[in-house]
């Protein structure tokens, strides 16, 4: 989990059919849980064109790497698509490619110092040591949405909040926890604060409340373009369900 899965194709185009090999259509067929797919229902991940074989000239290879974010074992396959819109598989039906997911590791180097990003006004998403180190940090308010992390800070030092969630994409968030969360973020987003949202890497759990945040402070982005906000400041993804959850909460005309 938090690894790349690293996907990779080849073709062989015979010349007389006509096809460019960089606009033939190539791609995984993977119920893995990653950005795109947070509830682990089959999806296709585009392969990008790599190269041409350097002794088979008509043999062209393609390839992608995608983060895992769930740990869920997975299955997967490769098909493309033909110019007349036929779809050829790599292998029959059920003979599918097997990977085996485990929980991330404790030592991983996303988890070796604080490591936080500004979102929007003041809030900020970040991993647990960011938590850890608030007030060397000069954070003033921390929302931890850990379920099995917790942090005491002095009296009067930082302002705390928990609203637990359990990690991994595929847990669908908690519709009462989310706007509990939101509610909190939106009471502290005052210019002289500086509000860390963490779960343990700072990226799925602490990731979906990010973009919940942003959903729900501009009326007029799409969830798409509220998620790629975020996505272009740090890596995250987002939990299962939390698209419809945030129609549900803040509704668009």
């Amino acid at each position: 989990m938090l690894e790349a899965m690293t996907y990779k194709a080849s073709v062989k185009i015979p010349p007389h059919l006509g096809v460019s090999a960089r606009d033939l259509r190539v791609f995984a067929w993977t119920n893995q849980v990653d950005r795109h797919q947070s509830d682990g229902q089959w999806h296709r991940l585009r392969l990008t064109y790599l190269e041409a074989d350097d002794l088979d000239k008509d043999l062209h290879s393609y390839g992608l790497s995608e983060i895992i974010t769930g740990d869920r074992d997975f299955n997967f396959t490769f098909c493309c698509l033909t110019p007349s819109g036929e779809t050829l598989w790599s292998h029959r039906f059920g003979e599918d490619g097997f990977a085996h997911v485990e929980p991330p590791r404790h030592y991983d180097a996303w988890t070796q110092g604080p490591d936080y990003t500004h979102i929007l006004g003041s809030i900020h998403v970040g991993n647990f040591l960011a938590a850890t180190n608030a007030e060397d940090c000069g954070i003033t308010h921390v929302l931890n949405v850990a379920d099995n992390l917790d942090m005491v800070y002095p009296s009067g030092s930082v302002q705390y909040k928990k609203v637990a969630m359990a990690d991994g994409a595929h847990n669908p968030v908690d519709i009462v926890k989310i706007k509990e969360a939101v509610e909190w973020l939106e009471e502290h987003n005052q210019p002289r604060n500086k509000v860390l949202v963490n779960c343990r890497a700072g990226i799925g759990r602490a990731g979906s409340v990010g973009v919940a945040f942003v959903f729900a402070r501009e009326r007029a982005w799409s969830y798409e373009m509220c998620y790629t906000h975020v996505f272009s400041k740090r890596f995250v993804y987002p939990h299962a369900g939390l698209r419809d959850i945030l129609y549900q909460l803040y509704p668009r005309e």
